[in-house]
């Protein structure tokens, strides 16, 4: 009889990072396992997996993080933290009804906690994914503090880094593993050494966390001429306003173009002529790892995921600052290196993966349950 997994997702209303790599991970998985997922409110991510066949349950709850700062923090604290427990207990009440034979519980993000609960409450295992620098990367607080969320880490029966700066960063506790995500089939790898006129910034969603700004400055000062920066993803009038803005101060306003969200990257990466990745304390950098399957080459700020994806220069180029990136962009546009594009290739494919990692997800589920 196959297990029944519960997911918790902590996207609902942009198909972002976490949520490709869950699809990717499901999609390993096959029919091992009978998947529900649980989603917080209805949205673009639960109907994307609902048409993917997957059965999703949308239960209001709490993400395990707090962005409150200062005396607003302190003011609202108790308020939060008694709607928080009474949401929660209704949604843990609502899940053990709606899935009563749930074998094992899997957090699909460090930002929701409620999936320890869930699994406490019906006695299986949890194993908690951490994609995401949740101080450095994000700027967030786990409620109701550090120390409480790191007794949930030692508290989950698995804990799951997807790079290993970020497994460093946790503390290499003795539950906790490292295990990249699976990205890409290894049939869909390509390269394409025709170039396009244009680089690219591409993310889920297109926020100051991911550094459109900085890109955007790179992109000016290379000079390159003929080219455009073209940033795709979902992004807000106000962020599409602020950045046409800064376009236009560096010069490039007529040399930018948005670009909506896409499932499917496959064609804009293999033709763009490099990916410039911003992100500092990218979980993993699941963007490079695209590129690198797309036959592209990938200019990445030397930090977090971005810097163990690449091997420390060994397959793209890291920055520290934006100079660094604009003329390394300029090599990249105007003399690419094939060779290091197949290397980068065959790197991507041996440890990224989707069917060499359905293997691994499923050892760790038979050695829980």
């Amino acid at each position: 009889m196959k297990p029944e997994v519960l997911y918790i997702s902590n996207e609902d209303r942009n198909m972002g990072g976490s949520s490709l790599s869950l699809m990717a991970m499901l999609e390993a998985l096959g029919d091992s396992v009978e998947p529900v997922i649980l989603f917080r409110e209805e949205g673009p991510v639960s109907r994307f997996f609902r048409e993917k066949g997957y059965r999703c349950l949308v239960i209001p709850f709490n993400r395990g993080t707090f962005n409150h700062k200062g005396i607003v923090r302190i003011l609202r604290f108790i308020p939060h933290a008694i709607s928080n427990a009474f949401i929660q207990h209704r949604c843990i009440r609502k899940v053990r009804a709606e899935i009563p034979g749930i074998s094992l519980v899997h957090s699909n993000s460090g930002t929701v906690d409620i999936g320890l609960a869930i699994a406490r409450k019906a006695h299986v295992p949890h194993i908690w994914h951490i994609r995401e620098y949740l101080d450095l990367g994000l700027a967030q607080k786990p409620f109701p503090g550090w120390r409480s969320w790191k007794r949930k880490l030692l508290r989950s029966d698995l804990v799951i880094a997807i790079s290993p700066g970020l497994l460093e960063h946790l503390g290499a506790a003795a539950n906790a593993i490292c295990l990249p995500d699976a990205v890409c089939h290894e049939k869909d790898a390509v390269l394409i050494e025709e170039k396009q006129p244009y680089v690219l910034f591409l993310a889920g969603t297109v926020s100051e966390v991911k550094r459109p700004d900085e890109a955007i400055r790179i992109f000016s000062g290379a000079d390159l001429g003929g080219y455009t920066l073209k940033i795709a993803g979902n992004i807000s009038p106000q962020m599409k306003e602020t950045l046409t803005l800064l376009a236009g101060k560096c010069g490039i306003a007529d040399r930018l173009q948005f670009i909506p969200f896409q499932s499917d990257v496959k064609g804009i990466i293999s033709n763009a002529a490099a990916v410039l990745v911003c992100t500092g304390f990218e979980g993993m950098g699941r963007v490079a790892i695209e590129a690198m399957f797309y036959g592209c080459p990938v200019i990445a700020r030397n930090s977090g995921g971005s810097a163990d994806v690449l091997e420390h220069g060994s397959y793209g180029w890291l920055y520290s600052n934006e100079e660094e990136a604009s003329a390394m962009l300029s090599k990249v546009c105007t003399d690419p290196s094939t060779d290091q594009l197949k290397e980068s290739q065959e790197n991507a494919i041996r440890k990224y993966s989707i069917e060499n990692y359905a293997k691994e997800i499923l050892k760790l589920y038979r050695q829980l349950t």
